[in-house]
């Protein structure tokens, strides 16, 4: 994830929280000079415009239209990279009967 905050920028709902650290050459993590070291993003505060899709220079960032977002804490709604970038976040529906 780049650290170039067009998507915090482009967010009417500020619910994408970023801070960015500095590439090296010893420690490249992505394309650009900065990258995402911390990447939140509130769900509890979206309101699914999708204008951060629409800001990313690299796709990075998608909407989906299978979503749950139910849940007794509403701290489970904030999503951080390390969650992101995980394969699946999102809870499996159960199978039909």
């Amino acid at each position: 994830m780049r650290g170039c905050f067009l998507c915090a920028a482009a967010c009417p709902a500020n619910c994408i929280y970023i801070e960015a650290a500095e590439n090296t050459d010893a420690n490249r993590i992505s394309a650009g000079e900065r990258y995402a070291s911390v990447y939140n993003i509130d769900y509890s505060r979206c309101i699914f415009c999708g204008y951060c899709v629409e800001a990313c220079p690299t796709d990075a960032i998608t909407h989906g239209h299978g979503f749950e977002l139910a849940t007794y804490d509403i701290n489970a709604l904030v999503y951080r990279k390390e969650q992101m970038l995980e394969k699946d976040i999102l809870p499996k529906k159960s199978a039909a009967r």
